[in-house]
């Protein structure tokens, strides 16, 4: 097991901060850690009759648009379905009358303690997206068929939506 000895917040914004500081190892040994630390989010995959809804928006991290499934932070003191209603409606304007979490997982424990709770949403009525100002999001509806068939193929990149469609299939 590992034992901070000290660390410091480098870096403290909106979504995360750095945690950087010196840890004692079991041998004694002692060697540096740095840590991304987030709070826990929620993944949604929203089914529409014979479709689930992607939202599409451009990423700076990778530098281009990818089709993600509805995601987000857990604001504080919420629950997670909470978070995952609230987020639902907010991404792609519709709230869920079902709701069943079926996983939660650690995004990259080799530098972040963020943890994503995965989501089915089904029964969706129609409302109105909200989403953030900084947030640019093209709705995609794409029939289930098609999304297997892409899931299959390896044309999901982002670990959440490959996850959370992973879940919805088995």
């Amino acid at each position: 097991m590992e034992k901070w000895v000290k660390s410091d917040i480098l870096y403290k914004g909106k979504v995360v901060s750095l945690r950087v500081g010196e840890v004692s190892l079991d041998n004694g040994l002692h060697t540096k850690r740095e840590v991304v630390e987030h709070s826990e989010g929620v993944a949604i995959v929203p089914i529409l009759g014979e479709s689930i809804l992607f939202v599409e928006q451009f990423r700076i991290a990778i530098g281009r648009n990818i089709i993600e499934i509805p995601a987000g932070r857990i604001e504080k003191g919420e629950t997670p379905e909470e978070g995952a209603l609230r987020e639902l409606e907010e991404e792609v304007g519709y709230r869920a009358e079902s709701l069943i979490e079926k996983a939660a997982y650690y995004s990259s424990v080799g530098y972040t303690n963020e943890k994503v709770h995965v989501f089915i949403a089904r029964d969706l009525k129609k409302t109105k997206s909200m989403p953030e100002p900084d947030e640019k999001i093209t709705i995609k509806k794409i029939p289930i068929k098609r999304v297997r068939e892409m899931l299959s193929k390896s044309k999901f990149e982002d670990s959440k939506t490959i996850i959370g469609l992973r879940e919805f299939f088995c």
